[in-house]
């Protein structure tokens, strides 16, 4: 049983939300097109138009500016709420940094070295003798 007033289905399938949240994308994207707006105003456009709550318009622009790129803050504020407008975020890093720091090695790498064991003449003779032994 659900909890709360969402009942199962009634968002639609994964399809249908995927298209909604494109439809209002690409809303959000002709309007600041023309002006810098703020999110509220934003959702009060988007209320009227494809009928979507604040919090929803709110998703979009931060799914816009993290994933897409596509839109950043104007660096102005109406009232208590930020102006955004359409552009890449200089502040973020850029998507290839964040993968190079998220496998980066965590310590330093040290070339293995082999000490006391006896090494197979074949492999000695192919890859040469351990490093760190006498032979």
């Amino acid at each position: 049983m659900a909890r709360g007033p969402v009942q199962p289905g009634a968002l639609g399938s994964r399809q249908e939300q995927q298209a909604a949240r494109a439809a209002g994308v690409a809303r959000v994207k002709e309007l600041l097109a023309h002006q810098p707006m703020t999110g509220p105003q934003l959702a009060s456009v988007l209320l009227e138009e494809l009928k979507v709550v604040q919090s929803t318009v709110l998703g979009y622009l931060r799914h816009m500016q993290k994933s897409e790129r596509s839109i950043r803050p104007a660096g102005g504020m109406r009232g208590r709420a930020e102006l955004w407008t359409l552009g890449a975020d200089p502040a973020l890093p850029d998507p290839d940094e964040v993968l190079d720091r998220m496998f980066a090695a965590k310590r330093a790498t040290v070339p293995a070295c082999q000490v006391g064991m006896w090494r197979d003449p074949l492999v000695a003779a192919m890859f040469g003798p351990a490093q760190g032994s006498a032979a």
